[in-house]
């Protein structure tokens, strides 16, 4: 019925601990792997009738490996793929109870079906929601509709890493199509160096990014605003706030603000110029 895609760069478990809460629910698993080195002893461990792995021999980014596993799923007939990074797990996950769910909405236009996401033991609750929907929701967890993947051109892949998902949620969306909450599958998510702090009586995320996905996060964000500023407004000024609020945090409770600040105007400036993909420095 579906396989899963997943997206490695220099994973520390092996493929066994990273797969384990839902390889017994998908029929194959593209293991597609960013690193620079091929890992032999990843190669090694796989059961081929199960497993597809490819290196790519260098970091070609989110949006790239992305769309290298959905080709490959369709190559071999897929019509459904759940998107998992190296880091997220299913606390639950029953193929049966998908597959129910796909076909009692068959014709209601959703493109992409997303769990309940943990970022540590708290249940992740920050979505901008318009339509009685979240906008956008993130990658990993994800169960996407090839055929509508192939209809919005796929992801972009401009972006390289952050803001991935964002876009493609709101291409969707854009497009005519929906995402769905299937609310009792949890997925526990690792978000950065994430933390809880509390900040003038409210809980506050803490993600801790270095200042290399500082860099990308400000970049893409800008990107995907300007792309989507007429046909999402509340997105546009969603995005501002958040943008503000992301530099409090930093100067308030993160460490190397000053290289981060600097990281994030080079972002801003790479946008104004036009200038994608991957980050050399």
């Amino acid at each position: 019925m579906f396989a899963a895609v997943v997206i490695l760069y220099n994973p520390l478990n092996t493929i066994s601990e990273i797969v384990s809460s839902y390889i017994e629910n998908v029929d194959m698993i593209y293991l597609i792997d960013n690193s620079v080195n091929f890992n032999e002893n990843l190669s090694k461990e796989l059961d081929e009738s199960k497993f597809q792995y490819l290196s790519n021999g260098d970091n070609l980014g989110i949006a790239k490996a992305l769309n290298i596993g959905c080709q490959m799923a369709l190559k071999d007939g897929f019509r459904w793929v759940l998107t998992m990074d190296q880091d997220s797990n299913f606390l639950n996950f029953d193929k049966r109870e998908v597959i129910s769910f796909i076909e009692e909405n068959e014709d209601s236009k959703i493109a992409l079906y997303f769990p309940t996401y943990l970022i540590g033991e708290t249940e992740y609750d920050k979505f901008l929601i318009e339509d009685n929907e979240p906008i956008v929701v993130m990658t990993s967890g994800n169960i996407i509709d090839l055929n509508i993947y192939t209809l919005v051109n796929g992801f972009d892949e401009e972006l390289f890493i952050d803001y991935v998902d964002t876009d493609y949620c709101l291409k969707l969306k854009t497009s005519g199509f929906k995402i769905s909450h299937v609310s009792n599958f949890k997925l526990r998510h690792e978000l950065g160096n994430s933390r809880y702090v509390n900040f003038f009586n409210k809980k506050v995320l803490i993600t801790n990014h270095s200042h290399i996905r500082r860099y990308y996060i400000t970049r893409n964000r800008f990107y995907v605003m300007s792309r989507y500023r007429k046909k999402s407004k509340i997105f546009f000024k969603s995005e501002l706030k958040v943008f503000v609020n992301e530099l409090i945090k930093i100067f308030f409770f993160e460490s190397n603000k000053i290289l981060k600040i600097k990281s994030i105007f080079k972002g801003y400036i790479d946008f104004r110029n036009k200038k994608y993909g991957k980050l050399f420095n």
